[in-house]
């Protein structure tokens, strides 16, 4: 029956997938994206196999730094390098080859930042499609069937661009859009780039996922567990694009099914770090939970009687995502100790990764893949 079900879903957001086609294309180029790469570190060390021109952005003035590797440290009025004193923002390039900061390689250029806890933030500046290069392999394995590179490229470009025009972007203060973790999204540079990525990135270039003209939050996660969430369950905002599908394609792909033991203890400290306080943790429970099975909420009960009630999602990330793995679970206890048994990974909205695959594997385009995942949206080519 829900094969059945998800047949008709698919056929019915067909009607979006062959949109694209229709469109011609603008010949307008890549806009160019920031990427906190180094974020707050107590100096970075910059590398370049040639010259290095340094801008220094508020002063004014440029130098150019040898071929070699340049330690840069935060001072209390900017940052200095080699013993020579600079202002609090300074832009690096180089004529050919690429910069590494930290030991990682990157396009474009890179632009150094002393922070108000004076420490020296590291941001690569490049045009969104070399960047998507370097995030399919630290998301997805590149190998897998090309309609579901293809249709991963996508949702990134999408989530970067949404970033980069919406106004509720979480970084612009830092001087950024995105973090070069899950924070965003992975971003492994120069060294995550491989020929399978670059051409799936290519193969789609510019293409967004659009509902109402308007660049979605292209959420993604790994594994639903056999079927994806409504965004609010999850982050408390809805999205008419986000809506929870029957997933059956991930059921059978590696991760669906886990289990993870605790000790109450260790929990009690972990919740600490979310300002959740306890006092002799006796149990935990599933709180709200939706009508697919995946907790919304989770109540923490104490001695004496006492309950708290935070978001799954919530405690999931700070218990650790690699260990409660989604939100999808039951929980048991025995002794000191709680085991928690639960199926697929990540949050559980929009994309699923592995259900991505099996489409894939399966013979559907990453227009049908990504029209089933995300309802109602549309294809357009921005660049």
């Amino acid at each position: 029956m829900m094969r059945r079900v998800v047949a008709a879903a698919l056929a019915a957001s067909l009607v979006y997938a062959g949109a694209l086609a229709r469109r011609p294309a603008q010949a307008f180029e890549p806009p160019l994206i920031r990427v906190g790469v180094a974020v707050e570190q107590p100096a970075v060390r910059i590398d370049a196999d040639a010259p290095i021109a340094a801008a220094d952005v508020i002063r004014g003035s440029s130098a150019l730094l040898e071929a070699g590797s340049w330690e840069f440290e935060p001072t209390p009025s900017g940052m200095s390098v080699s013993g020579t004193a600079l202002g609090p923002v300074v832009r690096l390039t180089v004529a050919k080859g690429f910069l590494s900061a930290k030991g990682q390689p990157y396009r474009g250029a890179i632009e150094l930042r002393r922070t108000a806890a004076v420490r020296l933030t590291a941001i690569n500046e490049l045009s969104i499609e070399q960047y998507l290069y370097g995030v399919i392999k630290g998301e997805i394995d590149p190998r897998w069937p090309p309609e579901a590179v293809k249709a991963q490229a996508v949702a990134a470009r999408t989530l970067a661009f949404e970033n980069l025009i919406s106004a509720h972007a979480k970084y612009p203060a830092e001087g950024y859009v995105l973090r070069a973790t899950t924070d965003s999204q992975v971003y492994l540079g120069v060294a995550g780039e491989d020929p399978a990525a670059i051409a799936a990135v290519d193969a789609t270039r510019g293409i967004v996922a659009t509902f109402r003209s308007r660049p979605i939050f292209a959420a993604y996660h790994s594994n639903s567990g056999g079927h994806t969430e409504d965004s609010e369950n999850v982050w408390g905002t809805p999205h008419p694009y986000l809506r929870g599908v029957p997933d059956p394609y991930a059921l059978d792909e590696p991760g669906t099914q886990w289990t993870a033991r605790l000790s109450l203890s260790t929990i009690e400290a972990d919740v600490r770090r979310l300002g959740v306080y306890t006092t002799g943790l006796m149990a935990i429970e599933p709180g709200r939970v939706t009508p697919w099975g995946r907790a919304v909420t989770v109540r923490l009960l104490e001695e004496g009687g006492r309950t708290q009630e935070i978001g799954a999602n919530q405690f999931r990330l700070a218990v650790g995502p690699g260990l409660i793995r989604s939100t999808m679970f039951t929980i048991t206890r025995d002794g000191a100790d709680i085991t928690f048994a639960g199926r697929g990974s990540g949050h559980g909205v929009g994309l699923d990764q592995w259900g991505a695959r099996a489409m894939a594997v399966q013979g559907f385009t990453f227009e049908q893949i990504l029209s089933y995942y995300y309802t109602g949206i549309a294809f357009e080519r921005r660049f």
